[in-house]
């Protein structure tokens, strides 16, 4: 399998969720290898406290991590492997338990460039949203709008109420789905999500995973309104036309 599909799962939920490069910082710590023996944890405990980090932090509602066979020690740290749906991946901890690294890719076994099968890029719209091939999806002849997430992840409360604001301009012209810690349309979910939060998906039209933070709250909720236009035919005018810029 193509390491880079391998880590679509964990990808999504770095960025969605706001995870620091490097690792998920619990609290003050030292770096690996120099932690005070007292607060060393055997493997098995450290493994645990990251699996269930990721689970309980991570990971939306209806998705569940499991661990793969024995976690062991490896250059300073704990060492172990999740399973995610159909996806096995490489985590790491430190031996105090205190910083995760929720994947660790083995550089050695990555496949060249040369012998990688290019990649089919998706066409991207505004807002770094996907642009599917599926026609709009409706619901008493009204665009679905999807929004999942959940309350442990901090890029979803950030998204959350921008979403609520745009979807309450557009009340008559869409049905909203306010997935927020349901396991509501985990169909749609799949098919739009690589499993990381926030996911929107406009119409089945347009779907994007992670939070719209480079743009501000004003930027953002531009973007949704423009989107959520192009599959209302521009309705309402007066919230239309203020963004006809983007629509265009």
């Amino acid at each position: 399998m193509n390491p880079a599909n391998k880590n679509l799962i964990i990808i999504g939920l770095l960025v969605a969720c706001g995870v620091l490069a490097g690792g998920l910082i619990y609290s003050q710590f030292e770096l690996p290898g120099k932690e005070s023996s007292a607060n060393l944890l055997s493997v098995e405990e450290a493994a645990k406290i990251g699996l269930d980090y990721i689970n309980e932090n991570l990971l939306p509602q209806g998705i569940t991590a499991s661990m793969v066979g024995a976690p062991s020690e490896e250059q300073g740290l704990y060492r172990f492997k999740i399973r995610i749906g159909e996806e096995e991946l490489l985590s790491y901890i430190t031996k105090d338990g205190k910083v995760l690294f929720p994947e660790g890719i083995d550089l050695e076994s990555e496949i060249s460039p040369v012998q990688e099968t290019p990649e089919i890029q998706e066409e991207l719209t505004i807002g770094n949203f996907s642009v599917s091939g599926d026609e709009v999806c409706l619901e008493d002849g009204k665009p679905i709008i999807y929004f999942f997430g959940s309350q442990g992840c901090p890029y979803c409360t950030w998204e959350h109420p921008i979403m609520e604001r745009v979807a309450e301009k557009f009340t008559d012209y869409i049905s909203f789905h306010n997935n927020m810690d349901t396991n509501a349309d985990m169909d749609v979910f799949g098919k739009y999500s690589t499993g990381g939060i926030p996911t929107l998906v406009f119409g089945c039209k347009y779907y994007r995973v992670g939070a719209g933070t480079q743009l501000g709250e004003e930027g953002e909720a531009k973007v949704l309104t423009a989107l959520i236009c192009k599959l209302t035919g521009s309705q309402p005018a007066d919230v239309c036309e203020q963004v006809q810029d983007l629509i265009e």
